[in-house]
């Protein structure tokens, strides 16, 4: 049985450790900041053609190269309880890792204690 950090999450898509290492190993054809801006536009679009009633695979026809680039986020971004904010906070690092002002590993100790914050850390108002 894999530890319980190694377990993917219950819709069976890829586990932290995976998803990490397949970020670290894409290749980054664009700097941070153009990159986090290409995402903000993209889920804008998505978002903007779902909430016109267009289908996932019409939406998929829409914007292929973003469907094939980050296949997990436009999943993601399809479920109507995403969690806007981790995008939104995810962005803002990339654009001061762009900027200069925070290097990758930094960004990712962050959204570790991010998570680890919201979905591990006990409840305080009991």
């Amino acid at each position: 049985m894999p530890a319980s950090g190694n377990r993917g999450p219950p819709d069976g898509g890829p586990t932290i450790h995976e998803s990490l290492r397949d970020a670290e190993n894409r290749s980054l054809d664009f700097p941070a900041t153009e990159r986090a801006a290409y995402i903000r536009a993209m889920v804008s679009r998505a978002e903007e053609l779902k909430a016109a009633g267009r289908s996932v695979d019409d939406i998929k026809q829409q914007l292929p190269e973003f469907y094939r680039d980050y296949p997990h986020l436009f999943d993601t971004i399809q479920q109507p309880d995403y969690d806007r904010s981790s995008l939104q906070t995810m962005l803002a690092l990339m654009d001061r890792m762009g900027a200069g002002t925070m290097n990758h590993h930094q960004a990712t100790v962050v959204v570790g204690q991010r998570l680890a914050k919201k979905y591990i850390q006990p409840d305080s108002r009991s």
